[in-house]
């Protein structure tokens, strides 16, 4: 028997050449031009909460919680993102379908950028990258492909799911990857930062909209 295939994963492919297309143009451009391109479409708390205000731009800071997705700071930022996203991305767009998986890719950077300007309002360097929008597709993945190997758990009173333990080790890996990487590679703006709450905001999205689809085939054990 041969092994099964998941059909060509058409968005994944397409969000992969927008986010490598728009860094591709920042190097090319210069450090200059990376650096305007950050400011300019990248997301700034700061800008936000001024226009919330109405005492900002208001076209931006609409713009910025959509385009900041597609910058990265550099190639290890972008590469470590697209990995992911090569991986993970291809299996749920067989589970939602095309259309839908570009919908949780935006959601997800959406609500994870936001989420990151509720936690630091006043910030005014650029939040850029895929990460909020790649952790809704790994937790639409925990979510559709985990095997549940463990017992639930009590803690504190509360019962938690074999599933959601689940969860919660897939977005430990994932922040923990991210953090790494943001040490080891020198990732962000003046030095080694990474917006965390990107991370959990976009993951978080990710579990409750896989929800709509229910568990999708399991690995075989």
């Amino acid at each position: 028997m041969k092994p099964f295939k998941p059909p060509t994963p058409l968005a994944t492919n397409t969000l992969m050449g927008l986010c490598v297309a728009v860094e591709a143009s920042a190097l090319v451009g210069g450090p200059r031009f990376a650096a305007q391109i950050e400011l300019l479409l990248g997301l700034i708390p700061l800008r936000e909460t001024l226009a919330l205000a109405g005492r900002g731009d208001l076209l931006l800071a609409i713009v910025t919680p959509f385009t900041h997705m597609l910058l990265h700071s550099g190639l290890a930022h972008l590469g470590l993102n697209m990995l992911f996203l090569a991986w993970v991305g291809r299996y749920v767009e067989w589970v939602t379908g095309r259309w839908a998986l570009i919908g949780l890719f935006v959601a997800g950077g959406v609500a994870g950028g936001l989420l990151q300007v509720l936690a630091g309002p006043h910030g005014m360097a650029p939040i850029v990258g895929a990460s909020g929008a790649i952790a809704a597709i790994f937790g639409a993945y925990a979510v559709l492909f985990s095997q549940s190997r463990v017992a639930p758990r009590r803690v504190l009173g509360i019962t938690i799911s074999a599933e959601t333990i689940n969860a919660l080790w897939y977005a430990a890996a994932w922040i923990g990857l991210q953090l790494l990487t943001a040490l080891v590679f020198n990732v962000g703006s003046g030095g080694a930062q990474i917006a965390i709450w990107t991370h959990i905001g976009g993951f978080i999205t990710g579990l409750l909209l896989a929800r709509l689809w229910g568990p999708g085939p399991q690995p075989l054990p």
